[in-house]
């Protein structure tokens, strides 16, 4: 099976609005559905079934290792819209995060854990950021007033209480994500 850790991300107003404007470039454009929006901790791709209890045991004690608010979760701020791997070329299009360290925190923290049951480290510093568009065709000129447009935009502050550990099935219609087990921030479970 093919997983991920990641985190849930309820989408804001603003971002509701983004979606919208992205929508609107036509078929061949479909923004990531507002039910699969995430922030990927950590890719794992092809998981043997029998490593999924040591996955959750690793999950578990970085989520638990993170200072937490009273109500056991982390605040982030969505802010700003870019491109990779660059704005005139883009094959993603993102929305930042700020005031992230603690996402950071445990994206480094993963990915270090996880190297002692055979996944390769990432290589690279992680750089937070919620995909809402791929892109494998010319994006129309609209995408490009958007990206000016949204630059700078305040998308809200959001609260993350959980990790997850995340089954991706690819099908003709999209990706298909199953939580296989959900970790609170903070706190034990």
């Amino acid at each position: 099976m093919r997983t991920f850790i990641a985190v849930r991300i309820e989408p804001t107003f603003e971002l509701r609005r983004l979606h919208s404007k992205l929508a609107f470039l036509g078929d061949r454009f479909r923004p990531v559905a507002l039910a699969n929006l995430h922030l990927t901790l950590k890719f794992l791709g092809e998981t043997p079934l029998d490593q999924v209890s040591e996955i959750g045991s690793i999950i578990r004690q970085v989520a638990q290792n993170q200072p937490a608010g009273s109500a056991h979760s982390i605040h982030v701020q969505l802010a700003g819209v870019g491109a990779f791997p660059h704005e005139r070329r883009p094959s993603v299009v993102w929305v930042g995060f700020q005031q992230a360290d603690a996402l950071c925190q445990m994206a480094t923290e993963l990915d270090r854990d996880l190297t002692a049951l055979g996944f390769a480290p990432e290589g690279k510093r992680f750089q937070p950021h919620l995909t809402m568009l791929r892109i494998k065709s010319r994006p129309p000129e609209a995408l490009f007033a958007i990206l000016e447009e949204e630059a700078q935009t305040d998308f809200g502050m959001i609260e993350i209480a959980h990790v997850e550990l995340i089954e991706s099935e690819l099908t003709p219609r999209g990706s298909r994500y199953t939580t296989l087990a959900k970790y609170s921030i903070g706190s034990e479970d």
